[in-house]
């Protein structure tokens, strides 16, 4: 059973999301900088539209959000941090698309998710993937079936733990460019940066801002 405060964050979040969204304002806190500059570009024609899924879920009374480390044999971000998600197929929406994807990569049906709203769109150009994050809420205890196809781990986070006051920011070297890289430190071998880091990072703000937190 969820404990009341948990049951008071799902109530207003479901309503934050339906607002105005804090989109890019938060978002360029976790955008990698190139030349002291973010880089947050706009969908092309030719992008691909997906559809991930944030997924909340109460672990010994405290909210935690589930991640997937990336298989290494994909093509695409191989070894990454990431939300469960994919393509879009056919006609779905983007709440479909994330739901179907959860249940592929991690075993989790879509009958065990509530979903409280979306996230701004983003668009990841060394992809070319039109985004579309869908926030969910774990009803349930969830018991992991991970596709090792796609999947090398599934693991999950506090909550609490993200703030902006605990990103770190270092120089890497992408693809030939030297860029400045702020990221969230959430896996003994992996860093959280990136796409991922951006959506959370909206997500973040929404959460930070709500009645529950505030009051405490």
């Amino acid at each position: 059973m969820a404990t009341e405060k948990t049951k008071q964050i799902i109530t207003e979040l479901k309503i934050k999301l339906k607002n105005e969204l804090p989109g890019n304002a938060s978002r360029s806190l976790l955008a990698p900088k190139y030349n002291g500059v973010n880089r947050i570009d706009p969908p092309t024609k030719s992008s691909k539209k997906s559809a991930v899924l944030l997924l909340l879920w109460e672990v010994n009374e405290k909210l935690h959000i589930v991640f997937t480390l990336r298989s290494f044999h994909l093509l695409d971000h191989s070894g990454q941090i990431s939300f469960p998600g994919g393509q879009k197929e056919n006609n779905e929406t983007n709440s479909e698309t994330a739901l179907r994807e959860t249940l592929e990569e991690i075993g989790i049906p879509s009958n065990a998710i509530e979903v409280l709203g979306e996230l701004t769109p983003i668009y990841v150009m060394p992809s070319n993937s039109h985004i579309f994050p869908v926030v969910g809420y774990a009803k349930n205890y969830l018991d992991f079936r991970v596709n090792k196809d796609e999947v090398e781990e599934v693991f999950y986070k506090p909550l609490d733990f993200f703030s902006f006051n605990n990103v770190k920011v270092e120089k890497w070297n992408i693809r030939g460019e030297e860029i400045d890289v702020p990221f969230w430190e959430v896996h003994p071998a992996v860093s959280l940066w990136g796409a991922t880091a951006m959506i959370l990072a909206e997500f973040i703000e929404i959460y930070r801002n709500i009645g529950v937190i505030n009051s405490k």
